[in-house]
C-alpha cells in the first residue's frame, strides 16, 4: 500500500476525531455513547452493500459491460446498497432516542453512521472487492462525499420526526442519499472529471444548506420552548 493510499483510508476515522472534538468544545457534549455507538453502527451497516454485491455478482451486473449494467450496478447496488443500511440504522435505531428532537440530530447520527461505513467501504473499494479497483481521485473525494449523502439523509430523516411526518420524509431522505451516491459512482465509472466537477460542487452547496437549515430549526425550536 503506497502513502497517498494509506492517507485515503486515514481520512474517514480523521474527520471523525476532529468532529468529536469540535461537537465537544461547541456544545459540550459529555455523554458520548449514542455517538460512539452510531459509528460503530456504521461499520456494519457495510453489510447491506455485500449482499447487494452478491447478489449483483450472482445474476451477472458486476460485469460493466455496458451503459446499462454500469448504470444499474451504480444506482441500485452501490447507491441504494449504501444507503440503505445506513438509513435503517438511523431511523430504526437513533431516531427513537429521546434525546432525537430534529434534523440537527439526524445530521449528526447520520454523519457518525456513514464515517463508521466509510471506514470500512473505502479499502474494500480500494482492493476491488466491488465490482472493479477504483482510481485515486474516488479514493480521495468518497470520504467527502459520504459526509454530504450523510448529510441529505440525516436532515430529512429528522425533519420527519419533528414534523410527525416519518414516512415520506424518511423515504425522501433515503432517495435523495442514494440517488446522489449512485451518480457519483456512476459518474466516477465513466471518468468525466468535468461531470464530477460540477457534481461535486451541487453536491456540496446543497448538503451545507441543509446543514445550516438544520441549525436554524433548531435554534428556531429551542427559541419557541424558551
Amino acid at each position: 500500500m503506497d502513502t497517498s493510499t494509506l492517507i485515503a483510508y486515514l481520512q474517514a476515522p480523521l474527520i471523525a476525531i476532529l468532529l468529536i472534538f469540535y461537537l465537544k468544545v461547541k456544545f459540550g457534549i459529555k455523554n458520548w455513547k449514542q455517538i460512539v455507538k452510531a459509528l460503530i453502527f456504521g461499520f456494519l451497516a457495510v453489510t447491506v452493500l455485500f449482499l447487494f454485491d452478491i447478489v449483483a455478482e450472482s445474476a451477472g451486473y458486476d460485469q460493466l459491460k455496458n451503459l446499462k449494467r454500469s448504470a444499474f450496478f451504480s444506482f441500485v447496488i452501490v447507491g441504494f446498497g449504501s444507503e440503505l443500511g445506513k438509513f435503517v440504522l438511523l431511523r430504526y435505531v437513533f431516531l427513537r432516542l429521546k434525546s432525537f428532537r430534529g434534523p440537527l440530530d439526524g445530521v449528526i447520527y447520520s454523519i457518525f453512521i456513514s464515517l463508521g461505513f466509510t471506514i470500512i467501504a473505502l479499502p474494500l473499494f480500494g482492493l476491488g472487492v466491488f465490482a472493479k479497483e477504483v482510481d485515486a481521485l474516488f479514493l480521495f473525494t468518497y470520504p467527502l462525499a459520504n459526509l454530504c449523502f450523510a448529510v441529505i439523509m440525516g436532515f430529512f430523516v429528522g425533519m420527519g420526526k419533528q414534523r410527525k411526518n416519518r414516512l415520506i420524509d424518511s423515504l425522501t431522505g433515503l432517495g435523495s442519499a442514494s440517488f446522489f451516491h449512485g451518480f457519483y459512482y456512476f459518474a466516477n465509472l465513466t471518468s468525466d472529471r468535468t461531470i464530477l466537477l460540477f457534481f461535486g460542487i451541487g453536491l456540496f452547496l446543497i448538503a451545507f444548506l441543509l446543514g445550516v437549515k438544520s441549525i436554524n430549526v433548531r435554534e428556531n425550536d429551542s427559541a419557541s420552548r424558551g
